[in-house]
């Protein structure tokens, strides 16, 4: 059935000149955001993204009582929005934190991904020989990924040429280290069942909503914010490349820098497994990215790693595509063509390893600080790690709740399966990758407030024509949906109007 009026949401438009103030968006199921003053949460999570989500949705599965602030109008629009969706294994430095909850982190997500119903596939990394001085060295490199790796349960192993052309038909080399243990995730599927399953389970979120201050007593923290205060007994602060800013107001001085590492995305598949040069193992503080395929049938080269500090910038530059080209096509035969370049931004702490703290002053305030790559492997581990610090700092957990069951099939998933779409799911919006008039309004029901809301949700505009054909239509269905207009729909923040 074709939705004809608003659901689930209201709006408040506070200047007949502007219009729609996206700041005062609310949802219907956050009523209490009109009254959040005088409430108090057992904890506060500052930051909506990969991390932030999971401790949110691990402390609710205890039946603590937890409200989430980030200043994006959507869940991950920080910097858990631009990531390649890689679950990693290796992980230098060895001994790091970074490394050790890397590794817990990894072994986590098949349970996580199972509770969920995310889309996710495991796979191999293979580190590619592809000239002489880089077979020399492979042997070594096999020895010393085998003493660290295989004894905690990741198989590395040597696939010579031939075998490798069998594996890859793509690649071009000599020979490759095998690592398995590695896999690759629909994140923005993981940001959105992790949002969907908090609010299930009684989470309150403010979004669009920016920490002013913080001030820790005794007994309580009181969360200054654009919106109003809040009080809670415990803050957790994962608020990415704002965390030095929070955790300024909490005592802690750190500082957090904006690395940014740019990314191509290709239409068609071209490896099967994570594929990179042997060589860029070498590089201080950084995989250096790779071939990675996708779980919706796209290939992405990347991440670079930019050498100044990028802070805000997410721009893609020439001289970033051209060191991803000369990276990675000695390796890769291209299949299909460019439709998309895009940056993202890793908040590097100056130690350079992540930081999981309690605040000098209080142990009220746990700081999760400079949670650069690999922090979506590590992000279940993290999560883990802040529930144990809480509960010694005196949280009381209950018994842990099964999470509520949130798997749907989506258009796309009916017509690979050969299954039949009735309804709303037979007007398909966006033909390159299957998006009906169903997907974007469950994406609608589930919290999209913005463009970039449904177009992560449902993958609409994400084939090869980005978004000519559908993202006129989406953009009117969308105001149909949500009873805004066209010219007040945004694409991803405030300001980002696509039409007048």
């Amino acid at each position: 059935m074709v939705l004809r009026e608003p659901i689930n949401l209201n709006y408040k438009t506070l200047n007949p000149h502007t219009g729609l103030d996206l700041k005062f968006f609310n949802f219907k199921y956050d009523w209490r955001a009109m009254g959040w003053a005088v409430e108090r949460y057992d904890v506060v999570v500052v930051g909506s993204g990969v991390v932030g989500l999971l401790v949110a949705y691990e402390l609710s599965k205890h039946g603590v009582s937890v409200t989430v602030v980030d200043e994006n109008l959507e869940p991950g629009f920080g910097v858990s929005k631009g990531h390649a969706g890689v679950m990693h294994v290796i992980q230098p430095p060895f001994s790091s934190l970074k490394s050790v909850l890397a590794v817990h982190g990894n072994r986590l997500y098949d349970r996580l991904v199972g509770e969920l119903g995310v889309r996710y596939r495991r796979l191999k990394a293979l580190l590619v020989a592809s000239n002489a001085v880089q077979l020399a060295i492979l042997p070594l490199l096999y020895i010393v990924l085998k003493l660290l790796y295989e004894t905690r349960g990741f198989k590395v192993g040597i696939v010579g040429g031939r075998e490798l052309r069998d594996v890859e038909p793509n690649v071009r080399g000599w020979a490759a280290i095998a690592v398995d243990g590695y896999a690759i995730v629909d994140s923005f599927d993981l940001i959105y069942k992790l949002f969907e399953a908090c609010r299930s389970l009684g989470v309150v979120f403010h979004l669009g909503t920016r920490v002013t201050g913080v001030n820790v007593s005794q007994d309580r923290v009181d969360i200054e914010t654009t919106r109003g205060s809040l009080k809670a007994s415990f803050l957790v602060n994962a608020a990415g490349l704002n965390s030095d800013y929070i955790a300024l107001q909490t005592g802690f001085k750190v500082r957090v820098e904006g690395r940014r590492g740019s990314m191509l995305v290709f239409d068609r598949l071209q490896v099967r497994n994570i594929v990179a040069p042997l060589v860029l193992l070498e590089r201080r503080g950084t995989k250096g990215g790779g071939v990675i395929p996708t779980t919706w049938g796209h290939t992405i080269w990347g991440p670079n790693l930019a050498s100044d500090i990028s802070e805000g910038d997410r721009g893609v530059y020439h001289e970033d595509v051209v060191v991803l080209l000369r990276r990675f096509s000695g390796i890769v035969k291209v299949r299909g063509r460019v439709i998309k370049a895009y940056a993202g931004l890793r908040p590097t702490s100056r130690k350079g390893d992540f930081i999981i703290a309690y605040s000098p002053t209080s142990r009220r305030v746990v700081n999760i600080v400079g949670i650069d790559s690999p922090g979506l492997t590590a992000a279940p581990a993290i999560a883990v790690m802040v529930l144990d610090m809480l509960r010694k700092a005196g949280l009381k957990l209950g018994l842990k709740r099964r999470p509520p069951s949130l798997r749907y099939l989506s258009t796309r998933d009916k017509l690979v399966l050969g299954l039949s779409v009735q309804g709303d799911e037979g007007v398909i919006v966006c033909p390159c990758m299957s998006v009906s008039l169903a997907d974007i309004a469950r994406a609608v029901r589930g919290g999209a407030r913005t463009l970039d809301g449904v177009i992560f949700r449902t993958k609409l505009a994400m084939g090869s024509c980005q978004g000519q054909h559908c993202l006129g239509r989406a953009l009117i269905e969308f105001s149909r949906m949500t009873g805004v207009e066209p010219r007040y729909v945004v694409k991803g923040g405030e300001g980002s109007w696509i039409a007048e």
